[in-house]
């Protein structure tokens, strides 16, 4: 699965941007719809991944204005987007998977990234990974491996780490986000995913989002 939202600034909240999240190739948009509970050990991440498939974006917040540039956001072109690779769901290792990103904002001192369930539980995303603390040197993190100093939020599945664990049924879509912000923000092992992606919309100058596909065997 391929997202392409290329320079287009888009208004209202992140959720209602990934609403527009769909399947196929660049500058395709399509409703999104999934559920997500069950829990199922987790896994996290660390350096960097080559890519050929990549996805961005702009951002803008419902409290700010101001245009977010593009950053390629990119998994190993051995991985699977369109449904993601079951290795990195609890049908296999359920292991994070390998991402990359592109150039950053000169002035970047930190890079945040997540992963959602696009479907909204109690109003909310559902949280998948949640990482802070990314040096700006960095240019990806490897499949279940994160570098020195990053620091792992907690999931929506209640635990501190990775997971993609669906319940069976109808095939979810999933957003990978990545926040290059001008200042750190102060975070604690086992964060509020959610919290900090809210922070971090508000003072990131740039963001990368790609998108993917699951359906639980």
């Amino acid at each position: 699965m391929h997202i392409g939202l290329r320079s287009k600034a888009i208004g209202g909240t992140l959720i209602a941007t990934l609403a527009l999240i769909g399947c196929g190739g660049s500058s395709s948009t399509q409703s999104s719809s999934a559920t997500a509970a069950s829990a199922t050990p987790t896994s996290s991440t660390a350096s960097a991944a080559a890519s050929t498939t990549s996805t961005t974006t702009t951002i803008s917040s419902t409290t700010t204005s101001e245009k977010v540039p593009d950053i390629d956001l990119q998994l190993s072109s051995s991985v699977k987007l369109d449904p993601l690779s079951a290795r990195f769901t609890c049908d296999g290792a359920n292991i994070s998977p390998p991402v990359a990103w592109g150039h950053l904002p000169s002035n970047t001192a930190e890079v945040d990234l997540f992963l959602f369930n696009l479907a909204p539980v109690h109003g909310k995303l559902f949280a998948n990974w949640a990482v802070a603390g990314l040096s700006p040197k960095l240019r990806g993190v490897s499949a279940g491996r994160l570098p020195a100093g990053a620091i792992v939020g907690r999931n929506s599945y209640g635990q501190v780490g990775y997971s993609v664990c669906p319940p069976k049924g109808p095939s979810v879509r999933l957003a990978f986000l990545l926040y290059a912000l001008p200042k750190k923000i102060s975070v604690r092992p086992g964060f509020n995913a959610e919290t900090l992606r809210e922070k971090a919309l508000h003072v990131a100058e740039s963001a990368g989002l790609l998108g993917a596909s699951y359906k639980r065997r």
